[in-house]
């Protein structure tokens, strides 16, 4: 049984193996997991970098 975190809302669900990864290979900015069979796993996320920095305000703010 995996442990993993839905990351938009904080809950935590106990799933078996097959599902849990299922879910993390579909959406993997949105699970983690945080247990794998009663052993904590230490699941690293990729940060995306924001694409749209030159259309937002951000650009406009900030000197280079």
């Amino acid at each position: 049984m995996y442990k993993i975190l839905y990351l938009l809302t904080g809950n935590v669900f106990e799933l078996p193996e097959n599902i849990a990864k299922e879910l993390k290979n579909k959406y993997p900015d949105e699970y983690k997991i945080i247990e794998k069979n009663g052993k904590k796993f230490n699941d690293k996320i990729k940060k995306i970098p924001d694409k749209d920095l030159n259309n937002s305000i951000y650009s406009s703010v900030v000197e280079k």
